[in-house]
């Protein structure tokens, strides 16, 4: 059985010549559909965001959840995963707030402290979070920056995107190529958000009570690692792929057991 724990990489001199003048450089592994090669990509746009200006101290790539892809720092005073589940709870109370004033979605959201200037982007499926300390960064400076900023957040969200096509893609057709009972197979956020189906119907909908279930199940406990619920010869199969994502299958037929196993094995090998 997998460890769900954290994991954490340090990466040396591949990045030194970017990052020449950070001290300290970290990638947090949250998203399990990236390799190590594709984490030191995004890695390496993220030390060029950091070169843009002496007083950026942080750039963190988070999920709009608020999960933590990877961070780079010149020096760790602040903690990633805070600023991460911070963004995220303003993110979605400024979505909110606006939807019911009748506008878009914020893209930018500036928090300024006595020793920090935080300015969080949102793009595509993630915010990208840059704290400034000193705070002292002049409106002018920081617009000049931007037009890099968003470049460099495009291009890793092309990145993440292709990585996650591929991966989705590869634990479906490993499934059904596998295991041969399953009859349906939907890959989803945590959240209840699908993010690629075969099979399933009204997806959306299914996606968001699959996301329910599986919330109950950490309501009582946190390492939850599968659900299984079953009816006659029909059977559901909820299993965490990783701290993001959850598969649902069904199956049929016979010893459906086994076959509950052979899907889990499947799953925790993919990650």
């Amino acid at each position: 059985m997998k460890n769900w724990a954290r994991e954490r990489a340090i990466v040396h001199s591949n990045l030194s010549k970017l990052l020449n003048r950070a001290s300290y450089h970290s990638v947090d592994r949250m998203d399990a559909t990236l390799s190590a090669e594709m984490l030191t990509q995004v890695a390496e746009l993220l030390g060029g965001i950091l070169e843009l200006h002496d007083h950026i101290e942080h750039v963190i790539l988070c999920t709009r959840e608020g999960v933590i892809v990877t961070a780079v720092a010149r020096r760790e005073r602040v903690d990633p995963r805070v600023l991460a589940t911070v963004t995220s709870a303003i993110a979605w109370a400024g979505n909110t707030t606006f939807e019911k004033m009748s506008q878009g979605p914020p893209e930018t959201i500036l928090l300024t402290t006595a020793d920090e200037r935080i300015v969080a982007l949102s793009q595509g499926g993630h915010h990208l979070v840059l704290v400034f300390s000193p705070p002292q960064v002049s409106d002018t400076e920081l617009s000049s920056m931007l037009p890099s900023v968003r470049a460099a957040g495009a291009r890793i969200e092309i990145l993440m995107r292709s990585a996650r096509s591929q991966a989705e893609s590869d634990i479906l057709g490993n499934i059904f190529k596998l295991v041969p009972n399953v009859t349906r197979a939907m890959l989803l956020t945590v959240d209840g958000l699908p993010l690629g189906s075969v099979g399933f119907e009204n997806e959306i909908e299914l996606a968001g009570l699959i996301g329910s279930m599986f919330a109950n199940g950490l309501t009582f406990s946190e390492t939850t690692d599968h659900i299984v619920l079953e009816s006659g010869d029909y059977s559901l199969l909820i299993v965490r792929v990783d701290e993001a994502r959850l598969l649902a299958v069904t199956l049929t037929g016979e010893r459906r057991e086994d076959q509950f196993d052979h899907v889990i094995d499947i799953v925790h090998q993919s990650v």
